[in-house]
Parts: C-alpha cells; structure tokens; sequence
C-alpha cells in the first residue's frame, strides 16, 4: 500500500512536537509491520522533519496538489493530519482528528475511510466510529540502572539529585510559573536539588534567567534526551496546547513520578498556573520518598500495555481493512 501523508500541518510545531513525533514513529511502524510504503507531502521552506524511508514531495499550493500528487504516484490511500479531507479525489481518505472532536469536525470528515484521534478507547466523549489510537511512550524508552542514574546526574546536574521539565513547545507563562514555583521550593526547603530544563524553549527565556535568583540551580539541556529523564528525581508536566502526555508516559516507562496540572490518574496533580500548589508538590514529593515511590507503582500499570507496535497496529486494523 502506497500513502501519501500530508505533513504541512506537522511542520508548524516541528520535529519537537509530541504529534509529529508519534505520527512519524508510526508511519516508521507500518513501514516495518505491513509493508507500507510512503509519500511525504510537504511545504516549501517549512521546517524539515525526521521521516522515515518513503519519498518526499514539495508543494506550495493546497487546492490542486494533493489530486495532482495522487495521481502521478498512484497513491492507494491519503492520510490528513489536519482534521479534513482533500477535495478534488476520489482516492480513499483517512484523518486524524482531536479526540475531543465537536460534531462540525466529524460532518467534515463523514466520507473518510477511517477517522482517527489520540486517544484511548476508554474516552467517553469519543464519536461513535472514531478509531482511537492510544499514544505510547517513544521507542527505547527504559529504566536506568543505579550507575546509569549516578553517571547522568554527574554529568547534567554536578552529581545532584534534580527535576525534569521538558520545555519543548511550553509557553513560557508555564516555565515562569515552574521557575517560581521552585523558588518557593528553594528558599523552603534549603535543598541541593536542581531543575533541569530540557528541549527548546521559548526565546525569551534566556532573559528571564538572567535574573533568576537560583539560577545556578538551573540546568539547561538543548536537546531532550531519555536518560536524562531517567535519572530524575521527578517530573513536571507543563500545559501545552494539543498535548498528548506522551512526556507523562515516558516518565512513567522509566518510573519517575510525575506531577501535572491535566486530569490523569497516578499523578500529582496540581492546579494550573499556581506557583504555590506547585511548590508544595515538589515539597511532598522531596520529604516524602514513601509517597513518591507510591506514584511510581500506581503509575506503572497505565503504561504497561502501551507501545508503537500496539499503536500501530490499531491504526492498520482502521486503514487497512476494507484495502
């Protein structure tokens, strides 16, 4: 089977995003899973993206690119991104839509094939005949033995021990608050601990650390890597727009104990953008190893189940079975 994946929307939030992440790891699954060859429909000058094996294609126009493109490679199948369909072709269609979806988004997508969301099957609010494609942690994701542990924190955070935040994609009201927040924490508690700040953050940051009173406390990591994340202390969870909690799920799969402000079970949560309540969440989770490591267990059978091949495999029974 020959898709072509639009990939425009994608290149906005970048190669950082947790959905284009997911949506190219699963793209690389059906490659290895079913054989799935691709076509990579994207925007000149747009970001470029980490795609898998398939062949790209270039495009500056929307209304007749998509049929044209078809066409000319002979595609099978065409897989949105964006929550519509293409005009124009009569070339069978799947999308992926919000898992939360208002009923205008489903009229629009009534003829697809196969309509798919980020979600788990135990939704409630999900539409009747909406496959739903449970986000994973990413590939190779694992815990860290002890020395492994030990050799990061010397490495990232001068042998101590730290929080994790991936910034990546956070608006920086969020990594405000958190920096406020672990002020609080600092000037309480009188600790050695660190924060560490992973990913690439907004711009405008680098000046609101200028004058950060803890900023030594402060480290900052470019790029997010996993085993920084398992070697922490725990995690925070910052509010993005369109997330999938695959950062969640990763810090269970290496079993950090997460604190966010989203309505998830094994957490600790917190109320969004109240530096306070979140301070006092580091708090229980630094005096409190008992119930830190408790969050660790109640957090360890959500993730179990979950992988790219289970995901994969969910979007292949929507796509693949009327082929």
């Amino acid at each position: 089977m020959l898709i072509l994946l639009d990939c425009r929307p994608l290149q906005g939030p970048g190669p950082a995003s947790e959905k284009t992440r997911f949506l190219l790891s699963c793209a690389a699954g059906l490659t290895e899973q079913e054989g799935v060859q691709w076509l990579f429909l994207l925007n000149k000058g747009g970001r470029s993206l980490p795609l898998p094996a398939g062949e790209k294609v270039m495009t500056w126009k929307y209304f007749w690119a998509i049929p044209r493109i078809v066409r000319k490679y002979q595609a099978d199948l065409i897989m949105m991104t964006d929550g519509r369909l293409a005009g124009g072709t009569k070339v069978p269609q799947c999308c992926w839509i919000p898992g939360k979806a208002e009923g205008k988004v489903m009229e629009k997508v009534r003829a697809a094939r196969a309509v798919l969301c980020f979600a788990d099957k135990t939704d409630k609010e999900i539409f009747s005949g909406v496959h739903a494609v449970p986000p994973a942690p990413d590939e190779g994701v694992a815990p860290l033995s002890m020395e492994a542990r030990e050799a990061v924190k010397g490495r990232v955070s001068e042998g101590k021990e730290y929080f994790y935040t991936d910034i990546a994609g956070a608006p920086l009201s969020g990594v405000i608050n958190l920096l406020k927040a672990f002020s609080l924490f600092k000037k309480r508690q009188l600790s050695n601990m660190k924060l560490v700040l992973a990913g690439e953050g907004d711009p405008g940051l680098a000046g609101k650390l200028d004058s950060y009173k803890y900023r030594q406390d402060v480290c900052l990591v470019p790029a997010v890597e996993r085993d920084i994340l398992g070697a922490a202390y725990g995690a925070i969870s910052l509010e993005r727009r369109g997330s999938l909690s695959i950062d969640v799920l990763n810090a269970w799969k290496v079993r950090v104990p997460v604190i966010t402000s989203a309505a998830r079970e094994a957490v600790l949560r917190v109320p969004a953008g109240d530096p306070a309540a979140l301070a006092d969440g580091l708090k229980s989770l630094y005096k409190d190893e008992t119930f830190r490591n408790g969050l660790i267990e109640k957090a360890a059978p959500g993730v179990a189940d979950l992988s790219l091949r289970r995901s994969v495999a969910t979007i292949w029974d929507a796509i693949g079975r009327n082929q």
